[in-house]
């Protein structure tokens, strides 16, 4: 087995040995999940928020504009 890579409070590596299928001990999963790097589709009700005011805006300039 490997040796995880998780950090102790100290800042040193911990010297146990990881867990099946990951790269950190049992007590170190907290920082294996927080190492990994968000999904893509993974979006913030503000930035949906934000993206559907802005398709909004620019379909109603372009209906105002065009109408005629």
């Amino acid at each position: 087995m490997a040796q995880c890579e998780g950090k102790t409070r100290k800042g040193e590596r911990c010297a146990r040995n990881t867990r099946t299928g990951s790269s950190y001990c049992s007590i170190h999963v907290d920082q294996e999940r927080r190492t990994r790097s968000p999904r893509v589709e993974e979006w913030d009700r503000d930035s949906i928020m934000k993206a559907a005011v802005g398709f909004a805006l620019v379909g109603a300039i372009f209906l105002f504009r065009f109408r005629r």
